[in-house]
């Protein structure tokens, strides 16, 4: 039978979509049509049998975050309005099948309870953190289910990158790198758009439209390489210690505050503790990172272990950002911390 599933297209590439596998990871540049393809095979595979699919991301404020437009579309595309109803939160098909639409990093509890469903869509998936994986592939755990991902390369050092793309390929997994050459629809005003970027800025059009990882935060001002080229040993031995810290002439020890509740509260910022020092060269030196997540009792106890083991002249934290509070936190623990606080 001739229906509108039997002619739809698909890029050569992503005919892999019909094939089963625990992961499947779509990556590249934009204009691939990886979202747009996704799409179009999971409501076809949804006509097919009965599926619970649920489809998410790092954050999703509203609906309006979510791909639910992008299937909406796809369903009027593909004439399939007869059989599936696009309501404001959920895409249901007439054989049960079903999509859905949730956020990772604040609906953890929530993304818990999908652990009946069949498959799971995590688009733009560079922008998922670790603790977020590590919460969410555990979750999809139905027997011969399937998760899977798009995304477009950001750093190497993105967990999805370094998870699915980097080390011995996955046996579980189809990786496949599409680009908008992959792209038999790719318009002439998109075209426009990559050759000019590509005149214009050859690392960006790299990124953007070939899919390579970028090497740095976009405007960092800190940036890998300069790490790299100054970055000494660190002290292991007492001995090795004492000696880098006669050549100091001051040490401080920075506290930098977040909402953080505790090691268990993988969804708040980490607390920002470092020791660092100016030595009479005049060069600055950071001595150690005692970042983490931490309840208030124990970041203030972190921050006072390294202001005695580099026996730092004084604590220093923002004024107009938490200072009073770390200023309180600290003292509770020790009555007569020396702390600054800076404008």
């Amino acid at each position: 039978m001739n229906t509108p599933t039997n002619r739809a297209a698909f890029p050569v590439e992503l005919r892999c979509l019909f094939q089963a596998s625990r992961y499947k990871v779509l990556h590249g540049g934009r204009g691939s049509a990886k979202s747009w393809s996704v799409a179009r095979a999971l409501l076809i595979l949804g006509i097919q049998k009965p599926l619970r699919i649920l489809c998410t991301r790092e954050f999703q404020n509203s609906l309006a975050d979510s791909v639910h437009r992008l299937l909406a579309d796809q369903v009027e595309l593909l004439q399939l309005s007869g059989f599936y109803t696009v309501g404001k939160s959920a895409i249901l098909g007439a054989n049960g099948t079903e999509f859905r639409f949730a956020g990772i990093r604040h609906n953890i509890s929530k993304i818990k309870s999908f652990e009946g469903f069949d498959t799971v869509w995590i688009e733009e998936a560079q922008t998922v953190s670790k603790n977020s994986f590590e919460v969410l592939l555990p979750t999809i755990r139905k027997a011969g289910s399937e998760i899977w991902l798009t995304l477009n390369p950001d750093l190497e050092e993105d967990d999805a990158w370094q998870r699915f793309l980097v080390g011995p390929a996955r046996v579980d997994s189809i990786i496949r790198q599409v680009n908008w050459k992959d792209n038999p629809w790719f318009t002439d005003e998109l075209r426009a758009e990559k050759d000019q970027l590509q005149a214009r800025d050859l690392d960006a059009y790299e990124n953007v439209w070939q899919g390579h990882c970028r090497s740095q935060v976009q405007n960092a001002l800190w940036k890998k390489e300069i790490f790299g080229a100054n970055r000494e040993p660190a002290p292991e031995a007492e001995t090795q210690r004492e000696a880098l810290m006669a050549t100091l002439k001051r040490v401080v020890v920075g506290v930098d505050p977040s909402g953080c509740a505790g090691e268990e509260d993988q969804r708040s910022d980490e607390i920002g503790i470092v020791a660092a020092g100016v030595g009479h060269d005049g060069i600055g030196r950071i001595l150690e990172d005692g970042t983490g997540r931490y309840s208030p009792d124990d970041w203030a106890n972190k921050a006072l272990a390294l202001f005695d083991r580099w026996k730092a002249d004084k604590i220093v934290v923002e004024r107009n950002f938490g200072g009073a509070m770390v200023e309180s936190t600290i003292r509770t623990a020790r009555r007569h911390a020396p702390i600054k606080l800076l404008a």
